[in-house]
């Protein structure tokens, strides 16, 4: 069954992909066909979230498990993250009982969502990824909306820039590429980020409407709200706000000063409250040690990805930027302003290279991509307008200028050539269901465990335990290593090993452990534990065994209770 209900066990995955490639081709032809029909920039923003819903249903559709699980550590996680929240609560913890989180707005928000039930977040994630990718082109065309009518910014131009964020975002030959597919790796494998990307555009709306002290503290919890959303996303906004105050005290502009107190303040009031949050990743998360492959490779061309490697998008996405600046309202500016940061951001990774810190290298990517296209957007509307009065001193009627730039645009659109078996390296592996030896002892502890019960496992196994389980589990193999480390390693050890019941149930109540489920690779890591060893101890009782082909069995085991003359 696919995420609608579906049973596709017999569908021809390669000729669905081919028949929806050309119903994406004639959708186009239909969207221009539309525009110069009704002539209305509802129509053009309406076809960008047509297409990016298309998409997602294209991808979708053949899947018979939640895209990318298992395939993609970053999607166990962040499932993970939800259905722990929903099941147990505690939203200030990862999956790994007692450690602090780092992005805990996801993990409540899809719980508040799903009204707290884990089976209820199971069902719902998949169109998390569909909602954020409908919204972001309503969140540009709204967020983008000029301050003072007149200023330039006409409904038009934020319907091709909407657009453009849809269908320009990837590029037909990325998945060959160093960073691959942005739309596929931002809306499907991680919705959580691009929910501060769909905040965005909302923030720009808000910041250039700041009037006095209390608007720039009301920006600054909205930008403090979007850093708990992804907190990288928050330091590019960052870097475009410092930019744009530069500029403005440069350009000696008669209110540079109100505008520099604007950053200023929104910069203190989100630094303020999100230090807590700060300390708390230095204290908790090595994520500072520098590692070899936090380089940028020697082979990496990477000053061209942004640059001669967009073809057409580049040169339309700068010169879309002069024209928002050009306007000399504070939108344009802004707008300006953030394209500029994040080339900077870019230029500095070769710097953080240097030093071996140059994380989350895709990330920065997809958000330089996606503003880049917006730009595009604008920059191809202006041009297209200038060639129009060229051609005809009046110039092309609105609806049939953005039906000719559709037609020019579609062969570079992703509806028209997006072919996911080929260019997703997590599709492939999606469209088989989960295997039972990892589903039927998740979904087991998800059915009789306890909601603050916590699962000891080997630390790949645990992160299905905590996806698909809604448990917090000793030990996930993903998240970084907390600094009693030693003891967890230890209280497993004792579980697996030690024969007195009275040791083994003092070693796992220090973290709540309930369950154990004994897995080959755990047996491989613990050399002299047997399933019949673990069996034989009447503190332990076998409730499941779920084996496939000729692979060790996966066996569920539960602490029983100790007796009341045990306690005596």
């Amino acid at each position: 069954m696919n995420a609608l209900g579906a049973d596709v066990t017999g569908l021809d995955v390669a000729a669905f992909l081919e028949r929806a490639r050309l119903v994406g081709a004639l959708g186009l032809v239909l969207w221009a066909l539309l525009l110069a029909r009704w002539r209305r920039p509802g129509v053009l923003l309406g076809g960008a979230v047509a297409a990016n819903a298309f998409v997602w249903l294209v991808t979708s559709w053949p899947l018979q498990r939640l895209y990318a699980l298992g395939p993609s550590a970053d999607r166990l996680t962040n499932l993970g993250w939800c259905t722990t929240v929903a099941a147990a609560g505690a939203p200030l913890q990862t999956t790994q009982v007692g450690q602090l989180h780092f992005e805990p707005f996801w993990g409540v928000l899809v719980a508040a969502l799903a009204g707290f039930d884990a089976e209820r977040v199971l069902a719902l994630y998949p169109f998390l990824s569909l909602a954020v990718a409908v919204l972001l082109p309503l969140a540009i065309f709204f967020g983008l909306r000029p301050v003072t009518p007149g200023e330039g910014w006409s409904a038009w131009e934020r319907a091709a820039a909407a657009a453009a964020a849809s269908l320009l975002w990837s590029a037909p030959f990325d998945f060959a590429g160093t960073y691959r597919n942005a739309w596929s790796l931002s809306f499907l494998l991680k919705p959580n980020h691009s929910l501060a990307i769909l905040l965005f555009p909302l923030f720009l709306y808000a910041f250039v409407r700041i009037r006095g002290t209390w608007g720039r503290v009301a920006v600054g919890l909205f930008l403090h709200v979007l850093a708990w959303a992804f907190v990288l996303h928050m330091a590019y906004i960052a870097v475009g706000l410092a930019v744009y105050a530069l500029v403005e005290l440069c350009a000696r502009r008669p209110d540079a000063r109100a505008r520099v107190l604007d950053v200023a303040v929104v910069f203190g009031v989100n630094l303020l409250i999100v230090s807590p949050y700060i300390v708390m990743l230095f204290v908790g998360y090595p994520f500072l040690t520098p590692l070899p492959r936090n380089q940028i490779a020697a082979t990496s061309a990477h000053l061209l990805e942004p640059t001669v490697r967009l073809g057409l998008l580049f040169p339309l996405g700068v010169w879309g930027a002069v024209v928002a600046y050009r306007r000399g309202d504070r939108l344009g500016r802004v707008w300006t302003a953030q394209v500029v940061g994040i080339y900077v951001v870019w230029i500095g990774y070769l710097a953080l290279s240097a030093l071996h810190q140059a994380r989350e290298r895709d990330e920065v990517h997809h958000w330089l991509r996606l503003l880049i296209a917006v730009s595009a957007g604008i920059g191809a509307w202006d041009l297209a307008g200038r060639a129009a009065r060229a051609w005809r001193a009046r110039g092309l009627e609105p609806g049939l200028q953005a039906a000719l730039l559709l037609v020019l645009a579609a062969p570079w659109s992703l509806p028209y050539w997006w072919d996911p078996a080929r260019m997703d390296p997590y599709f492939g592996r999606s469209v088989t269901p989960v295997e039972a030896a990892l589903a039927e002892p998740a979904e087991f502890i998800r059915r009789h465990a306890a909601p603050r019960d916590v699962v000891a496992s080997d630390p790949d196994y645990s992160r299905w335990i905590a996806a698909l389980g809604a448990r917090r589990v000793l030990r996930d193999g993903h998240m970084h290593l907390n600094a009693d480390h030693a003891d967890r390693e230890a209280v497993l050890e004792t579980l697996l090993r030690d024969p007195d019941a009275a040791a083994v149930r003092a070693a796992a109540a220090r973290y709540r452990v309930r369950y154990l489920v004994v897995t080959p690779a755990l047996l491989a890591q613990h050399p002299g534990v047997t399933l019949e060893s673990l069996a034989a101890r009447e503190h332990w009782k076998p409730l499941l065994y779920t084996q496939e082909g000729e692979d060790a069995p996966v066996v569920v085991f539960r602490l029983a209770a100790a007796s009341a003359g045990t306690r005596g």
